[in-house]
């Protein structure tokens, strides 16, 4: 079974819909698992440059100002951006750098040792240990004059300055990682380029549904009007082979109702059988019109007189009220054939009225723009779906219709380089439109 183009553009749709959901749930999973891996390795970062520059303080020979600044100077190259000691009543004993403002961290958060807190953005992290507290040579936590992982105390060698009481003291360092840095913005990239492919897969989906739409019009289009040509040169042939024997048929009944009395008993079939020769007369006429090519000659004429002319043409009876908004200026029509169409939508809004009900032809004129007529009946209103079908040839809901009316109407329009439109108004009531623009190589005239 081969699948529709409807089918075809939405399977292409979902499918480019799945691949875009893919590629944004990956993108977000990756950019969340780097930022993850970033966070990670800053703080491992800040936890070995933690025990070097504890090992730098003590190398420098304690916590004086000079001994923080030759630390921080040394572990620069490592990122170190900023290097305190702090006593235990939390003042300063000596600090170097430029510290951050404390509403650019995080919550503390404590591994094994040290007290860690990553910035906002995760790039810079602030450690905070004892002094004198570090890693033995077997990897374990202990306190200086402790023995470390292999029995050495760690910083063995190296004693603090006599008389200075320096276990109580804290290091606190702050570091740029920029380790984390490239691999956040690595993964900030990524996802960049996996969301903008999704918006372009997404998008050329969108073009070849587009395409493929205005494809379809085009074939639909071209088939119907291939179904026109084909019908108005059936509908030529078969109105003029109608007419001659429909006119025999007329002039020779209607001699007969001349001859018969009012009281002779056939004369109630001669009626009936002039009365539908009449019809299929009208009938014939109807496609001959329909079979034209619809080529119009438009001259000057007046829309608004048009209009009045068309509804005098619909005869006594209902209220036809002709409404004009704009300025009335001559505008290029083909008076015969745009009456013809005026009175046959005004013929359909009295029929589909109740009785006694008004009728409203609306004339709107745009100076240089666009011409309309506008017709609205107080019936019941299209059926929903079928606004555009009721201008297509032989479409008709009337028991003795025969569905040209419209068709001819739409041809008529379209040769003035128009189009009619039908919908239901709100209030109730069908509303018929025809939009006339101003031709582009006419200049508009003064009235």
């Amino acid at each position: 079974m081969r699948a529709s183009p409807r089918q075809i553009r939405w399977a292409l749709l979902l499918t480019a819909a799945a691949m875009a959901a893919v590629l944004l749930t990956t993108g977000i999973w990756s950019h969340t698992s780097s930022h993850s891996a970033a966070r990670s390795l800053a703080r491992s970062q800040a936890i070995g440059v933690g025990m070097a520059a504890r090992r730098a303080v003590r190398l420098a020979g304690g916590a004086e100002q000079t001994d923080v600044q030759e630390a921080l100077t040394e572990l620069q190259g490592e990122g170190v951006r900023h290097l305190a000691i702090v006593n235990a009543d939390g003042t300063v004993a000596a600090s170097a750098g430029v510290a951050s403002d404390a509403s650019t961290w995080l919550p503390a958060e404590r591994l094994v040792g040290p007290r860690i807190q990553l910035s906002r953005e995760g790039f810079r992290v602030r450690l905070e240990s004892p002094l004198f507290e570090g890693l033995g040579r077997g990897g374990r936590w202990g306190r200086w004059g402790r023995a470390g992982g292999d029995g050495e105390p760690a910083g063995a060698g190296q004693e603090p300055r006599p008389g200075r009481p320096l276990r109580a003291q804290r290091l606190v360092l702050e570091l740029d990682s920029e380790g984390a840095r490239e691999l956040a913005m690595r993964a900030r990239l990524i996802l960049v380029s996996d969301l903008v492919a999704a918006a372009l897969l997404l998008g050329l989906a969108a073009v070849f549904w587009r395409l493929s739409r205005q494809a379809e019009l085009a074939a639909a289009q071209l088939a119907r009007d291939r179904q026109l040509k084909a019908l108005g040169e059936m509908s030529a042939v078969l109105g003029h082979e109608l007419r001659n024997p429909l006119t025999s048929l007329k002039g020779h009944c209607q001699l007969l109702l001349e001859k018969l009395a009012s009281d002779h008993p056939g004369r109630r079939g001669a009626e009936t059988v002039l009365r539908e020769a009449v019809r299929l007369e009208d009938l014939s006429r109807q496609i001959l019109e329909f079979a034209r090519t619809g080529a119009v000659e438009p001259t000057h004429e007046d829309p608004v007189a048009l209009a009045k002319a068309a509804a005098e043409a619909v005869g006594p009876g209902p209220d036809v009220h002709v409404k004009v908004e704009g300025e009335p200026l001559p505008w290029p029509l083909d008076r015969v054939r745009m009456e013809e169409v005026l009175t046959n939508l005004l013929r359909n809004a009295i029929q589909a009225s109740p009785e006694g009900a008004s009728v409203y032809l609306t004339v709107t004129v745009c100076r240089g723009e666009k011409l309309s007529y506008e017709v609205r009946d107080h019936g019941e209103g299209l059926p929903p779906g079928e606004e555009d079908r009721v201008f297509e040839p032989f479409f008709t809901r009337k028991s003795h219709g025969t569905g040209l009316g419209l068709a001819l109407a739409r041809r008529i329009v379209e040769g003035h380089g128009g189009r009619i439109s039908a919908y239901n108004h709100a209030d109730g009531g069908a509303v018929f439109r025809v939009s006339l623009p101003w031709p582009q190589h006419r200049k508009p005239e003064n009235k």
